[in-house]
């Protein structure tokens, strides 16, 4: 059935009979239309999936072998001086932590410096109660 066909179908009374049928094509048609492409988008994404998988994969096989090659030459140490800074009551074990993280993340002692280490005021809350405050209070 062409456009003609239905330029000429428009023009003449059909009866329900013939309306129904032709009906009936347009939904069947339109039904087979859709499942046909539903059918293709869950091949395209079943692909890709494996794709990624392949490609995640191969990154974590990489990952083990530069941490391997990592774990073999050791890291050499850095020292961080720490001038004669005010710890406020934080021992010296804190101290030499806390000198440690900032020489793993500058690298270099020239870098970095530590002036004062401080206890924080956490306004008497606890971990969990700041926790439930700032899930409360987060803007949407």
């Amino acid at each position: 059935m062409n456009l003609s066909d239905v330029a000429l179908l428009a023009k003449e009374e059909l009866s329900l009979a013939e309306k129904g049928i032709a009906s009936a094509k347009v939904v069947l048609t339109g039904f087979v239309v859709v499942f046909a492409m539903l059918i293709l988008l869950i091949f395209i994404i079943k692909i890709y999936g494996a794709i990624i998988q392949k490609a995640q994969d191969a990154g974590k096989k990489s990952k083990e072998k530069k941490a391997e090659t990592v774990a073999e030459t050791p890291a050499p140490v850095v020292a961080v001086p720490v001038a004669p800074a005010q710890t406020d009551g934080v021992s010296d074990e804190v101290v030499a932590v806390i000198s440690a993280a900032v020489a793993t993340m500058y690298g270099s002692s020239e870098k970095a410096r530590i002036k004062s280490i401080k206890k924080s005021s956490d306004g008497g809350r606890s971990a969990w109660a700041k926790a439930g405050v700032l899930d409360n209070t987060r803007p949407f």
